[in-house]
């Protein structure tokens, strides 16, 4: 996807994947980038086409100003949100203020700013998919943003607006710097990510994940029948492209 003199508005802006998409925006010579996100002193970035807007999705009046500061762009990435960590039973966290209501705020307030065959990129996780106990609080928040996403989609297909998802999983940033496993790098998800837009793939998956279902695969012919059935459907709905 070509990104010259493109407006873009990245939300999180200040975490690692942020960063990147910032860089790779300015390498491909955009004409401007709202730079948004709660903590501004970490955006130490010497450009003149950035501009720095204190931001938090959860917070209607920081919305507000943000729709009064901008005139239109032309792409939307949704990178804000949070891993609190918690498992079911404990106190609600706030990942479902952000990771939903926080970019369910963000998709009705700026969707009427996006130009006709305008993008939308939401970042979202693999975890979409599937849950694990010792963050279930993250995971179905991921979840309940993948559902949103597919509706916006839809809603906004007669408006001429594109609405991709991206689904990594482990990166190489502060929210996962504890994992001990083998973690995509920001910079691959952002080159992986504008692959997809360029190709259409409306729900983008990292690579990294390609290589777990490549190593799935490998092993296809010793698993029992009803395993086999069940990576069946899943390569079959989620990665149409590679061929049992």
């Amino acid at each position: 996807m070509k990104l010259k003199n493109k407006i873009v508005l990245i939300t999180g802006a200040n975490g690692g994947l942020g960063q990147s998409f910032i860089n790779y925006c300015l390498e491909q010579n955009v004409q401007k980038i709202y730079c948004c996100a709660r903590d501004i002193n970490k955006l130490n970035i010497n450009d003149s086409r950035i501009e720095i807007i204190k931001l938090d999705i959860t917070n209607l009046l920081d919305i507000d100003n943000l729709v009064k500061s901008i005139d239109y762009i032309d792409i939307l990435i949704n990178n804000a949100g949070v891993n609190s960590g918690k498992r079911i039973f404990e106190d609600i966290s706030n990942d479902f203020e952000i990771n939903v209501f926080g970019t369910l705020n963000i998709y009705k307030a700026l969707y009427s700013k996006i130009k006709e065959n305008g993008s939308i990129i939401t970042i979202n996780s693999i975890l979409a998919f599937m849950n694990l106990p010792i963050m279930a609080q993250y995971c179905a928040s991921k979840s309940a943003l993948h559902s949103i996403t597919q509706a916006i989609r839809a809603e906004l297909k007669s408006k001429s607006i594109e609405v991709f998802e991206v689904f990594p999983g482990p990166m190489d940033t502060e929210m996962s710097k504890n994992l001990q496993m083998d973690k995509a790098t920001p910079l691959q998800v952002v080159l992986n990510t504008f692959d997809g837009l360029t190709n259409k793939d409306f729900e983008i998956f990292i690579n990294w994940l390609f290589r777990v279902v490549e190593h799935l695969l490998s092993n296809y012919k010793d698993f029992p029948d009803k395993h086999k059935k069940i990576l069946e459907d899943i390569i079959e709905k989620y990665f149409p492209k590679i061929e049992m």
